[in-house]
């Protein structure tokens, strides 16, 4: 079996899909999770499609490996290009085998997936709102964001009081019985993360992600070592190096490897496997679309060390997702099924390209003013 062809589809405005071809009709399909630069990738796909054709897709940790070594520079376009590429090669091997994915990775660990349900609401009144409603969808887990309500403005002290009420009156509200935990999406300085912290260490957080900025994880050594509360970080990870340097640092409790940026399912079954020699467990990072969830589905079965999954970024996320796919995913009780057909065992609709059109993700220089 050999490489025949690689095509590159976007869609909407935060999708990169994938499909490797081969000469035995056998393709299978990928995805990137550099969802801000999809064009830089999609340029960095077609220069490794060349030296791809004629090769054996069986021999995904030969081509992953050389894909990372051969184009000499790092960073999460090429990241998000191997990473794209590796999962169409397990898509593939799956089929070729006629197994999922799961069990060419060493078999199920666990055969449902933990979800956990995103907090929507701009205010905390409409956020324990949301709250409340997953846990009744039988959520176990819950997720928010403090830093997005309109309370969190102003000064210091009105910030600080805002985002330690919310994650209060949500703690109050669902009770001991779920899960609760913060993503911050970086947007504190390390001495504001601290002082929120030692406000909310009597909520008991599953984790407080990604508290800052991740280009220094020395900086976020110090906000762990001054709280109890479980740090998670990670997803902006595009190699295996940068998991052991979080965990040789002690700087996290939980690492949120993304398998369409770390170098694929390759990559963060490794992550796994070095977050597990530490006593660390595994969030997968799900920002994009079906087939990023659908991988880490796969990886969460065959991982011993996983924790919890994310669906989706945004809830308004996940009607996207379940359009992109043949046959959608079931959340019950909190939980999904991990796909039984071969390779992911999903399959992206024929007509996904009309049904979901290209449309360049918009952005603008935050606007402030000087005078």
């Amino acid at each position: 079996m050999e490489i025949t062809k690689i095509d590159s589809i976007l869609t909407g405005s935060r999708r990169l899909f994938v499909k490797v071809h081969t000469d035995t009709g056998i393709t299978g399909i990928g995805e990137s999770g550099n969802w801000g630069f999809r064009e830089a990738v999609v340029g960095t796909i077609n220069r490794m499609e060349k030296p791809l054709i004629g090769q054996d897709p069986l021999r995904i940790e030969y081509i992953n490996d050389e894909l990372y070594k051969r184009f000499k520079f790092g960073g999460t376009v090429i990241g998000g290009a191997i990473s794209a590429i590796d999962i169409a090669l397990w898509d593939i091997k799956g089929k070729y085998y006629n197994a999922p994915i799961y069990q060419l990775l060493g078999g199920a660990v666990r055969k449902k997936i933990r979800l956990w349900g995103v907090v929507d609401g701009r205010d905390i009144s409409s956020s324990i709102k949301s709250a409340k409603e997953l846990k009744a969808k039988g959520y176990t887990c819950i997720r928010l964001n403090p830093t997005n309500i309109e309370e969190a403005k102003g000064t210091y002290a009105r910030r600080m009081n805002a985002m330690s009420e919310m994650i209060h009156a949500i703690r109050d509200a669902i009770g001991l019985d779920v899960d609760l935990g913060c993503e911050i999406h970086r947007a504190l300085q390390p001495h504001e993360s601290i002082t929120l912290l030692k406000m909310v260490e009597d909520c008991n957080l599953l984790f407080f992600e990604d508290p800052i900025n991740y280009e220094n994880y020395f900086s976020l050594k110090t906000v762990t070592e001054k709280t109890k509360t479980p740090i998670s970080a990670g997803e902006r990870g595009f190699c295996i190096q940068d998991i052991q340097m979080l965990l040789q640092n002690e700087s996290v409790s939980f690492i949120r490897p993304d398998i369409c940026l770390m170098r694929g399912i390759t990559g963060c079954k490794k992550a796994a496997a070095i977050a597990e020699s530490h006593y660390v467990n595994v969030i997968p990072h799900t920002a994009t679309g079906s087939i990023n969830l659908a991988g880490n589905l796969h990886l969460a079965a065959a991982i011993p060390n996983f924790e919890v999954l994310e669906t989706c970024p945004i809830t308004s996320e996940w009607d996207k997702i379940q359009k992109e796919i043949k046959t959608p995913f079931k959340i019950e009780n909190g939980c999904i099924e991990v796909p039984e057909g071969p390779g992911l065992g999903i399959e992206l609709r024929d007509d996904i390209e009309i049904t979901a059109p290209y449309c360049d993700w918009e952005w603008d220089f935050i606007k402030c003013n000087i005078k």
